[in-house]
């Protein structure tokens, strides 16, 4: 399966021997914010990681911050499943912030943006299902661009994988749904999940 994650090439040089500090600019970070503000999506959304280049996982971010000209104007939030978080702010994109990650080894990363969405645990229709996938292939139109927009492949689903470590669906560690699944008219009874397109 491809994973429905758009990378960015940027190496990160590593040169300390516990938490080093990684840099990148900020602007970066909020154009793809302004990306999905712009969509007016509800559910869809991008997620920044930080993964090996070694394709072992993620590496750890253990706490980040942005500053401007050295003085901290934000913190970034880690989260447990390795997604960071950051303060969507126009000033800090016209002040040239940059955001600072203390990674925990000196493993090389890159950085990657994944389109994604949360759903509480609960009863959730196919219906609401479907408006995900459809704002999931607005957000893949918007980040390709023109006339990239004109070639992102068709979505043939959603992944759904259960938000909390040691769950499952239905006995399985993700589920599959194609879009002739989603077609229906019901309801599943799900765990806390996080959702990505099928490609």
């Amino acid at each position: 399966m491809k994973t429905p994650a758009i990378v960015m090439l940027l190496a990160l040089a590593s040169t300390g021997a516990q938490a080093e500090s990684l840099t990148l600019g900020y602007s970066g970070f909020y154009k793809h914010m302004e990306t999905v503000a712009k969509a007016r999506v509800e559910r869809a959304e991008l997620g920044f990681y930080l993964s090996r280049q070694d394709g072992q996982g993620l590496c750890h971010i253990e706490s980040g911050t942005v500053q401007v000209a050295g003085a901290i104007r934000g913190e970034v939030e880690p989260l447990p499943h390795g997604q960071f978080l950051l303060p969507f702010d126009k000033q800090l994109d016209l002040d040239k912030a940059v955001v600072a990650l203390e990674v925990e080894r000196p493993q090389r990363c890159d950085i990657s943006i994944r389109i994604q969405a949360e759903l509480p645990a609960g009863d959730v229709s196919l219906a609401e299902l479907r408006q995900i996938r459809d704002e999931m292939h607005v957000l893949l139109q918007k980040m390709a661009g023109w006339p990239g927009k004109y070639f992102v492949p068709e979505l043939k689903g959603l992944h759904l994988t259960p938000a909390e470590p040691g769950q499952s669906l239905n006995g399985e560690a993700r589920l599959e749904l194609s879009d002739q699944q989603l077609a229906a008219e019901r309801s599943l009874a799900l765990p806390a999940v996080r959702i990505s397109p099928w490609l």
